[in-house]
C-alpha cells in the first residue's frame, strides 16, 4: 500500500485503507491463531492480542516474515533464524498472555501516577545535581 509516493510495510497498521483493514486483520488473526497451535507451548498470547499495537505490529511482522521464509528464501539459515527469533519474541509475548483487556482501575491508575510523580522527583534530582547523582553512570 502506498502512503504518498512511499509504498508502506503491510506491518504499518496507520494507513491500512479502511476496506482493506478487514481483510487484513483476518489474514494476520488466522495465521496467528496457526502459529499459537504449531508452535505450542511456546508461543502462547491473549485473547485480545488485536488490542495491544505493539503486540499486533510484531505479530504481523512475523506473518509477513514467515510469508517470504516459506515463499521466496532458498537458504535454510533464513528459516532458521525467524524460529530463533519467534522463540526469543514468544517469551517477551509471555507477560501479556494473561491479559484479560480489563479496563484500568482505580489502583492501576494510582499506582501509575504515583510511578510517575517518582520519575519526575529523580528527574528533577539528577538535573539540579548531575555531578553528585551517585548512581550516575
Amino acid at each position: 500500500m502506498k502512503v504518498g509516493s512511499v509504498e508502506s510495510p503491510e506491518w504499518v497498521w496507520d494507513h491500512v485503507p479502511d476496506e482493506e483493514r478487514a481483510d487484513r486483520f483476518t489474514q494476520v488473526a488466522v495465521w496467528v491463531e496457526w502459529l499459537e497451535t504449531t508452535y505450542e507451548p511456546w508461543v502462547a498470547l491473549p485473547a485480545c492480542w488485536p488490542l495491544h499495537e505493539g503486540l499486533r505490529v510484531e505479530l504481523t511482522m512475523f506473518w509477513v516474515w514467515h510469508r517470504r521464509v516459506m515463499s521466496t528464501v532458498t537458504e535454510p539459515a533464513e528459516g532458521v533464524h525467524w524460529h530463533h527469533e519467534l522463540r526469543r519474541s514468544a517469551e517477551a509475548w509471555r507477560a501479556l498472555a494473561e491479559c484479560t483487556h480489563e479496563p484500568p482501575t482505580r489502583q492501576r491508575f494510582l499506582l501509575a501516577r504515583a510511578r510517575h510523580q517518582l520519575t519526575n522527583e529523580h528527574l528533577r534530582q539528577a538535573i539540579s545535581r548531575p555531578a553528585e547523582n551517585p548512581h550516575a553512570t
